[in-house]
């Protein structure tokens, strides 16, 4: 089971790069669609049964913790997205096409996909593997909590 939605999701991606590299035509979208939807009902389904193994061993405050990973990455989503408005409505704080202020603008945008895109994908990771049984906790070099040496 596992080998063949890995095969399926591996085979989406590939369909996003050749979507990507055809031309506008309706081919382009009938590849391009179904690709990002699967992956995206792929992305759900695994939070969803992290979420279902894990429902009857957490308790409120490993939740609280869980949601406050989550929000990281949303909030910088939401930069991200909020950066690229200001670039599509050419405000002046965007700087002049070919400045050194526009290329400063594209890597930080950049830079807010990656921890915003990376971080919901890790989030999710975490809630989908791993014993249930063991709250959300932070990792032992985090923690406060003496490590014993045996």
């Amino acid at each position: 089971m596992t080998a063949r939605r890995t095969i399926a999701t591996v085979l989406a991606f590939v369909a996003l790069n050749v979507a990507t590299a055809m031309p506008h035509s309706t081919l382009r979208y009938v590849v391009w669609y179904p690709a990002f939807g699967y992956l995206s009902i792929e992305w759900l389904l695994r939070a969803r049964a992290g979420y279902l193994r894990r429902r009857p061993h957490w308790t409120r405050a490993s939740w609280r913790r869980y949601l406050a990973v989550c929000v990281v990455p949303a909030g910088a989503l939401v930069i991200f997205a909020g950066m690229l408005a200001a670039l599509e409505w050419k405000l002046p704080m965007v700087g002049a096409a070919r400045s050194a202020t526009r290329e400063v603008w594209a890597w930080v945008s950049v830079v807010f996909m990656v921890i915003g895109a990376g971080g919901a994908a890790t989030a999710v990771e975490m809630l989908s593997h791993g014993d249930p049984s063991r709250p959300f906790t932070w990792p032992r070099w985090l923690s406060r909590e003496p490590r014993s040496l045996a």
